[in-house]
């Protein structure tokens, strides 16, 4: 008979929490100038351990922490692992993997590159997980710090910028076109803001007088859900009735 290591493997021993994993303090603010104060002498050891004890989390808190430390890992070591079964297997593990409903983790990402977000840089790929990212490629060229306070004292510290005038670094405040443009460009947002709020919910302002009795909100791509007709008592307040009287 073999022997049984399930027997003597606590539950949950995956996601209990260690006694070396430390308390968080949500005052952070206030426990750094605590710590700083401390570090002077103002304050004793026993009123930055009372701070601690009054601010830090919950046991419940830290638990969940810990489980959750411990499932974005687990998450990680996934998508590495399907990401090189991708790489090494290609289509066919992909098809099975899609046959027993795992592709929540598969990225399209995969095998497309992304567009440039912004500036210069190229765009890479990770070999590991498959994540892209943008190296980093400033506009003009690097300067030491001594180049660049000295560029900075006469205004040229942005000099090669796209957009960039020197002019504006010797206002005090924003001139009246500045201000102008400022408001034209908020109005513009909130434009597209309010007109992409309709796209999406396209059934505002119908009211009750059409045969659509679908909840405002539902948005352009949802179905109807409820259909009537004139002959509706909602509609008419009581059904067809005869307008001309029998003689």
């Amino acid at each position: 008979m073999a022997f049984n290591f399930r027997k003597y493997i606590p539950i949950n021993w995956k996601h209990k929490t260690p006694k070396d994993w430390n308390w968080e303090i949500h005052n952070t603010y206030t426990y750094q100038q605590k710590k700083e104060k401390f570090a002077r002498g103002e304050i004793s050891y026993d009123e930055l351990q009372a701070f601690e004890m009054k601010y830090r989390e919950s046991q419940d808190q830290r638990e969940f922490r810990w489980k959750q430390h411990n499932q974005n890992v687990e998450l990680h070591n996934q998508i590495v692992s399907d990401y090189q079964n991708w790489k090494t297997y290609g289509k066919d593990w992909l098809g099975r993997m899609l046959d027993k409903g795992r592709g929540l983790l598969i990225s399209k990402w995969w095998w497309r590159k992304p567009k440039k977000p912004v500036g210069k840089g190229r765009m890479w790929q990770s070999s590991i997980t498959g994540q892209w990212f943008q190296e980093h490629k400033p506009d003009n060229k690097s300067q030491s710090v001594r180049q660049w306070l000295n560029a900075a004292n006469n205004g040229q510290a942005f000099k090669g910028k796209k957009g960039f005038n020197p002019d504006t670094l010797k206002l005090d405040k924003p001139t009246p076109d500045m201000i102008f443009k400022s408001n034209e460009a908020k109005r513009e947002r909130q434009q597209q803001k309010t007109r992409l709020l309709f796209e999406q919910t396209n059934n505002f302002g119908r009211g009750w007088h059409t045969t659509d009795r679908s909840m405002p909100g539902r948005g352009s791509g949802q179905a109807k859900q409820v259909q009537v007709t004139f002959s509706d008592k909602r509609v008419t307040a009581g059904g067809n009735k005869k307008t001309t009287k029998k003689k």
